[in-house]
Parts: structure tokens; C-alpha cells; sequence
């Protein structure tokens, strides 16, 4: 029975030190702190000094969450050398409406400046129907999306396309979504033909009888 109470007393005695140890005591201190994954300007509250244990991974990476282009947070202590990495995801914009980002995930966010020059812009009524056009974009092969400026959004949910061709723009009335396969062979079978090298409009609505201008 006395060793048992021993054994209970040492166990909370080690527990005790060891919880002074990594919460107050000047062992195990932040020596530094690293931001990794984004070129912007970012701080965090961690300062050299703090007590390592008091780091909250999950709590710095959601005050990093709050900003909208961060897709995700991963925050790392290391023990030994007492170095703080924060790795950032940023979301990647794939078009532009209003100022507004809009990613893969149809998350939409501010434009930071300084990438969105060549993404595509979106013209629509509201900003759940430039999310759509996003998808509706991405969902297009990327020899045809990688030519588009711009997406407008018309009544019906159809769209219209301006892509640049590397020689011309073209307007392609691409109608509502759905056979895109057949949509797309036929474009390339129009720009294929002779005649067809100064056409400015195409009408896809009806791809079985396409209209060229």
C-alpha cells in the first residue's frame, strides 16, 4: 500500500515539474518563428521568448484562417530547436468578378493585385452566378479556357466567351452548359476550315448548326 502511494506521489511530482518545465520554466522558449507559402507580408503574435507549451497550434492557425485568401494553416513546434513554422495555403484565383477572386472551391475573396492580371473576367448578375461561370469555366477543356478574357453571364444561364486565339479575339455564344464535348469539336472544326480565318463571332447554342460571323 506505501509503495502504491509513493508510486502515485512520485507520478504527480514528475507531473508537476514537468508541467513547470514546459509552461514556465525559461526550457523550451519560441527561439524563432518562420512563415512559409505566401510572398505576402504576414505576422504572427508568436514572439522569440514565449513559452513554447502556450503555443496553440490550432488557435494560430485559425487567426491565420480569418483571412480570406488562406485556404489553410498548419503550425508546427519544434522541441528541440524551439523554432515556430507556419505553413500557408493560399487560395489560387482562376477568374475575377467585381474585384472579387473566385478559386476552385467557388470561395470568393479580394483580388490580391498582384496575380490576377491574366485571369479571365466575369460579367453576371450576382456573385452566385459568377461562381457558376467559374465552375462552368473550369470545367471547360484548357485549350479552350486558357484562351478566355472574359465570361459574361446572359438570361437563361447561358454564356457568352471572348477568347484571344493569339491572333484575334472571338466571341464564342457558347449557350447553356452541357455538351461541351461536342461544343468544343465543333469550334475546332470551324477554325480548321479556310474560310473561316476572319470570323469573329461564333453561335455554339445549337451545335449541330453552329453560326459564324
Amino acid at each position: 500500500m506505501k509503495k502504491h502511494r509513493l508510486f502515485i506521489a512520485l507520478a504527480v511530482l514528475i507531473f508537476v515539474i514537468a508541467a513547470y518545465i514546459l509552461g514556465w520554466s525559461t526550457f523550451f522558449t519560441v527561439s524563432s518563428v518562420e512563415i512559409k507559402g505566401t510572398n505576402a507580408l504576414m505576422s504572427s503574435t508568436i514572439v522569440p521568448g514565449q513559452k513554447l507549451a502556450r503555443v496553440e497550434p490550432r488557435t494560430v492557425a485559425a487567426e491565420f484562417e480569418k483571412s480570406a485568401w488562406i485556404k489553410s494553416a498548419d503550425v508546427s513546434r519544434n522541441w528541440i530547436s524551439g523554432k515556430v513554422t507556419i505553413t500557408l495555403t493560399e487560395r489560387s484565383p482562376v477568374a475575377i468578378y467585381n474585384d472579387q477572386a473566385i478559386d476552385a472551391d467557388g470561395v470568393s475573396f479580394p483580388a490580391p493585385t498582384d496575380s490576377v492580371a491574366d485571369l479571365p473576367q466575369i460579367t453576371a448578375p450576382s456573385i452566385e452566378s459568377a461562381v457558376a461561370a467559374s465552375a462552368f469555366l473550369m470545367g471547360l477543356p484548357a485549350e479552350i479556357a486558357d484562351m478566355v478574357q472574359l465570361v459574361k453571364v446572359r438570361s437563361g444561364d447561358a454564356y457568352l466567351l471572348q477568347i484571344y486565339d493569339g491572333k484575334k479575339s472571338i466571341e464564342i455564344l457558347w449557350g447553356q452548359e452541357g455538351e461541351t464535348a461536342l461544343k468544343v469539336k465543333v469550334y475546332k472544326a470551324l477554325i480548321a476550315q479556310p474560310e473561316n480565318s476572319g470570323i469573329r463571332h461564333i453561335d455554339l447554342t445549337a451545335p449541330h448548326a453552329p453560326i459564324v460571323k
